[in-house]
């Protein structure tokens, strides 16, 4: 807890296929998120990206545009 406000939670969702990761955000933390993605894909080279981040910036692309879709649908976006 910071700040008297509790942090992500996440839950670790196990199938034959494949695992997945669910978060618990809050506005803040998801807005957070999805501005850290936007300033990272911005800010480092192509050729750089996937040594620096582990995946190409394509796969960063995707996030931020599911990252951006889920917040326009949040109550009051405009």
């Amino acid at each position: 807890m910071t700040n008297g406000k509790k942090l992500m939670e996440a839950e670790l969702e196990r199938t034959d296929a494949e695992h997945r990761i669910l978060f618990r955000l809050s506005e803040d933390e998801l807005l957070l998120l999805a501005n850290s993605v936007n300033e990272a894909i911005q800010a480092i080279k192509d050729w750089e990206f996937p040594i620096r981040l582990g995946v190409d910036k394509s796969a960063a692309r995707k996030l931020r545009d599911g990252l951006q879709n889920v917040i326009a649908g949040l109550p009051g976006a405009e």
